[in-house]
């Protein structure tokens, strides 16, 4: 067992990507016997009081280790942490090497120290700078999901050190049986059903969102019997074939991800996404944008396909094909499942964490 407590904490009490990896490992390590708590800034349950960085920070114990993996400002949570404890950052996107952005795209600014900011983040320079001090006076172990990410990393600050570890996530024995789910979730058995998945909907910029029933209609067009769900928005809503789902648990999703077709995941910059790792673990074939680490994640043509990033129009006729070739969609599927379930298991990322906690103390 760890001589020190472990903190895992997070900007948000149970929703996004960065908070679902923070659970996993504690839950991890609490079922292997180690002492570790969740902390977080904001509570999803309504009247719950906000707790400001600086308050979750110095409400940690003393001598533990806190693992951070977000934060509404990741600077005052470090500067207000006691001096005895140690620290892991996971960066599950740019912000703590930026001025503000998750994704720099194409910034010309990035490379310049993020100054003059073209997206009106405010005082980018300072605030860029101010991340990487607050990131180097704190002596972090600082882990990076993708190796693309810790390229990114680098190339802010040299001086930072990155470790990688892929994400990873529950991985079933086998998947669940389609027709079942389709039966549960009341989706007619011969349906070409294919996802767009997102937190926030239409409204996530970053996996092209604004643009999600633009790129349906032209693939209803090439596909007739095509039915989409949109899942991740704040409401629910019919238009046609086109149904909008509001956030839902993972359970949940994973019987949408276990009944579809295809997963279209036009993303324009990513880490190491988990709803990737989660439609393999249910023999889903993607489609996605070949950005950031979404790379080391999908074989072009073995577990998935990858795009040029931005031709919209070569998307959507690699989502059309695949929900008219069933045969090769669940192929790809079927070498996804044997695929993640060597590479991207939890039990190995989080194995890979206890030793950086180890190694620590």
């Amino acid at each position: 067992m760890l001589s020190r407590p472990l903190v895992h904490h997070t900007a948000l009490g149970k929703s996004g990507g960065a908070t679902r990896v923070g659970l996993m490992i504690h839950e991890g390590l609490l079922d292997a016997g180690h002492k570790s708590v969740h902390s977080f800034e904001a509570s999803e349950n309504p009247g719950d009081k906000l707790i400001q960085p600086e308050e979750a920070a110095r409400a940690v114990p003393e001598k533990s280790i806190v693992h951070l993996h977000s934060s509404a400002d990741p600077v005052r949570f470090l500067r207000a942490l006691p001096a005895s404890v140690k620290t892991v950052i996971t960066l599950h996107d740019t912000q703590l090497v930026s001025g503000g952005c998750a994704y720099p795209l194409d910034c010309p600014s990035f490379n310049l120290q993020c100054r003059e900011c073209p997206r009106s983040f405010p005082d980018s320079e300072n605030v860029r700078r101010e991340r990487i001090e607050a990131i180097i006076d704190s002596q972090t172990v600082l882990v990076s999901p993708s190796a693309w990410l810790g390229r990114i990393v680098r190339k802010a600050a040299p001086e930072l050190k990155v470790k990688i570890i892929p994400n990873g996530i529950e991985w079933p024995e086998q998947p669940a049986d389609k027709n079942q789910l389709r039966r549960e979730l009341r989706i007619h058995p011969s349906s070409k059903v294919m996802l767009f998945v997102a937190h926030g909907g239409v409204e996530a910029a970053y996996k092209s969102g604004p643009q999600w029933k633009s790129y349906w209609q032209t693939i209803k067009s090439a596909v007739p019997e095509a039915l989409c769900f949109a899942i991740g928005g704040k409401e629910s809503s019919r238009e046609g074939d086109f149904i909008s789902i509001p956030y839902v648990d993972s359970p949940t999703l994973n019987k949408f991800l276990g009944a579809a077709d295809v997963l279209a995941y036009p993303t324009l910059s990513d880490n190491h996404p988990l709803i990737l790792l989660e439609a393999m673990a249910q023999s889903l074939a993607p489609v996605s944008y070949a950005v950031g680490g979404v790379v080391e994640q999908i074989s072009d043509g073995e577990n998935g396909i990858l795009v040029p990033p931005y031709e919209k129009q070569i998307f959507t006729e690699k989502v059309s094909m695949l929900l008219k070739n069933s045969r090769l969609a669940r192929e790809m599927g079927s070498r996804g499942f044997q695929k993640g379930k060597k590479r991207f298991s939890c039990q190995r990322m989080l194995g890979d964490y206890i030793k950086i906690y180890y190694n620590l103390v």
